[in-house]
């Protein structure tokens, strides 16, 4: 009896790592700007993004890789084969459902599209949304609103969206 449980144990502890790797895999797009200071200046050319702007995207970009890949929840997998499809058809957000065949493409079953909504120099809506890559539709989302334009505050954001909207009822730490 003993020997019979040691044996189950065992198999059970060589399986293990075989389910671990059986995550399942995600990409993460690049958040997108929505400027909406910039879609209300009647008759002006819009400027850009701003460097400051595009720099703090790239930092929490970053760091919800790091917050998933972390969470031992996803295998992330590399956007680097599909970099330029991705560049020629941003803003994800509003590439009507071509994010789900990006993902298809570096083989994840889960998309990650952020996005940060910019109202004032000081008011922006920062959202993730998870989509589920086969069935082409949104599966979780989380939004928050930060007041205040410094990395900290960015990061705070990013950080309580994955921690308290989108891992909530799912045992976050």
């Amino acid at each position: 009896m003993i020997a019979k449980r040691i044996v189950t144990l065992a198999l059970a502890f060589a399986l293990y790592p075989a389910a671990a790797s059986a995550a399942q895999k995600a990409i993460i797009f690049p958040f997108d700007l929505i400027d909406q200071q910039q879609q209300f200046e009647i008759g002006l050319m819009p400027t850009g993004l701003d460097p400051e702007d595009k720099r703090r995207l790239e930092v929490i970009t970053a760091e919800l890789t790091k917050l998933i890949k972390d969470s031992g929840r996803y295998e992330v997998v590399d956007s680097a084969p599909i970099a330029k499809e991705i560049d020629d058809k941003s803003p994800i957000h509003k590439c009507n459902g071509c994010e789900d065949d990006l993902a298809k493409k570096v083989g994840a079953d889960v998309a990650f599209i952020g996005t940060v909504r910019k109202a004032s120099d000081v008011l922006f809506t920062v959202s993730i949304y998870v989509r589920d890559v086969a069935n082409q539709k949104v599966i979780n989302q989380g939004s928050s609103e930060i007041y205040g334009n410094t990395d900290k505050m960015w990061l705070r954001a990013v950080n309580y969206i994955v921690d308290r909207r989108l891992y909530a009822d799912k045992g976050a730490k």
